[in-house]
């Protein structure tokens, strides 16, 4: 049985800020319910991701390994 969830730090990084998903969402440029979909590990698009990472302030890899 395969699993779609992908392991990411989003949420670890937001609340280290600390940022609402809401704040993160805005500063990224996307919806707050595209950052809850990353948190929860639901598949999102790359370039989504790239957004957020930028938004951090850390390396892509960082937060999606």
């Amino acid at each position: 049985m395969t699993s779609n969830i992908k392991k990411n730090r989003v949420k670890k990084f937001r609340e280290t800020i600390p940022l609402s998903m809401a704040e993160l969402a805005r500063k990224a440029g996307l919806t707050p319910q595209t950052i809850a979909k990353m948190e929860k590990g639901l598949p999102t698009r790359k370039n989504s991701e790239l957004k957020v990472a930028k938004a951090l302030k850390r390396p892509y890899e960082e937060i999606f390994p």
